[in-house]
């Protein structure tokens, strides 16, 4: 039977996103378990010897330059009471949807603190290759953003990376190597720019096995994070080029921000998976679900990583404030704990007078899933744990109603 070039480019079509679909794993394995196992003959894990752990002196820096990061006025100066902390993000345009999310987030999170100015730099299809030069548009169009969010460049401290390149071609390590070199460039020009930032996390992609276009299908989206290990470690190794200390400083302190690439539906050892639904129709840029899942991880990184928390939250200790021993004055939702989960997460609430109190759970159909409290409760603090082993895994929102009050929190179950 003959069909026309129409019907065959149909045929094609779907035959492709049906293949797509099916690409739930292309077998290879994160590079955060490959510790002690080699990837076409170079070592894995995140950080040098096979480790995903920083190498104590490097975290040490790490840490000192953490304690460093304090609010600065729009001069650089230093200003407890109205300067800011700016936490930017660097990258492309998988980048801006997830970090603008995370921005979302963590702006509405109590623990946050008030002082740190978060604003998404990255841009649509400004990709390695590109922003690696110091005249690049990209750089004058971060600055309209930081002017826009009330900021400096002087009061830039801390940056988010993830970068790629578009089309590779070229056989591993090629590539890879490539992309590492750009990636350096980057933080010499990010540090010149911002004679302040002292910190800059770096992640790579996200899994591009569901890929439909040759944008930056798998194994390249792999095989990209090699790239980030290689120039921290060049870094660690002592490379003058990428000295983050003293005053020949060329590059800020570099480390890993969350690691992202999992086997597709392939749970990881910390039970991260990325479904089809996780991408937009072209299998590589990330939908509503995938940028929360995201969005999740950087604030769990930060809330958590010592050299990240002292900057990042309100009250950095981990035990309780003196503003929570008081006698509640207003209401709030704490981030479930931990997030994302597995099995049993907890939640904290507090209301500040008799109230009828509900707090349930909804799916991203808003369908209501569980109720956790549906009753008049005095003024108090309250812990409420909650056990998920009869859902799927998926993003779900708690919602804590409190007379005309709502609030809301997402969380990510991975099972």
């Amino acid at each position: 039977m003959h069909r026309s070039p129409l019907c065959w480019l149909v045929v094609f079509s779907l035959s492709l996103a049906v293949s797509s679909a099916q690409n739930t794993s292309v077998g290879l394995k994160p590079m955060n378990e490959l510790q002690g196992d080699w990837y076409k003959g170079f070592q894995g894990g995140l950080y040098p010897n096979g480790q995903n752990v920083r190498p104590r002196a490097h975290d040490s820096a790490g840490r000192a330059f953490a304690q460093l990061i304090k609010p600065l006025d729009t001069r650089g100066s230093g200003d407890l009471t109205n300067g800011k902390i700016v936490l930017l993000s660097i990258g492309m345009s998988n980048t801006t949807q997830e970090f603008s999310v995370f921005k979302q987030i963590a702006d509405t999170d109590r623990a946050k603190n008030p002082r740190l100015a978060i604003v998404d730099g990255a841009q649509g299809g400004q990709t390695a290759a590109i922003i690696s030069s110091p005249s690049a548009n990209f750089w004058t169009v971060v600055d309209q953003r930081l002017t826009a969010s009330g900021v400096t460049r002087m009061q830039v401290q801390v940056v988010w990376i993830k970068e790629a390149d578009a089309n590779p071609t070229q056989a591993f390590p090629t590539h890879a190597m490539t992309l590492q070199h750009e990636l350096e460039t980057i933080a010499r020009i990010v540090k010149s720019l911002y004679p302040n930032v002292r910190v800059a996390y770096v992640s790579s992609r996200t899994y591009a096995g569901y890929a439909t276009t040759s944008l930056n299908p798998e194994p390249f989206a792999h095989e990209s994070g090699f790239s980030v290990k290689w120039m921290i470690e060049k870094q660690i190794g002592g490379d003058t080029s990428l000295a983050y200390g003293g005053s020949f400083a060329r590059s800020p302190w570099l480390a890993w921000g969350p690691y992202l690439w999992v086997d597709g539906t392939t749970q990881r050892s910390d039970g991260l998976v990325w479904q089809a639904t996780d991408t937009q129709s072209d299998g590589t840029h990330p939908s509503a679900s995938g940028c929360l899942k995201v969005a999740t991880l950087l604030l769990n990184f930060f809330k958590s990583d010592p050299t990240a928390s002292s900057w990042f939250l309100k009250t950095p200790a981990t035990g309780i404030s003196a503003e929570q021993r008081e006698i509640p004055n207003s209401i709030w939702l704490t981030q479930n704990y931990p997030n994302p989960f597995n099995g049993t997460t907890n939640f904290e609430f507090r209301i500040s007078s008799f109230e009828f109190v509900t707090l349930r759970i909804h799916d991203v159909l808003g369908r209501e899933v569980a109720t956790l409290v549906n009753r008049e409760l005095p003024p108090g603090t309250y812990h409420i744990p909650f056990t998920a082993d009869h859902l799927p895994s998926g993003v779900y929102f708690c919602r804590l109603e409190v007379g005309k009050i709502t609030e809301t929190r997402s969380m990510l179950l991975l099972k």
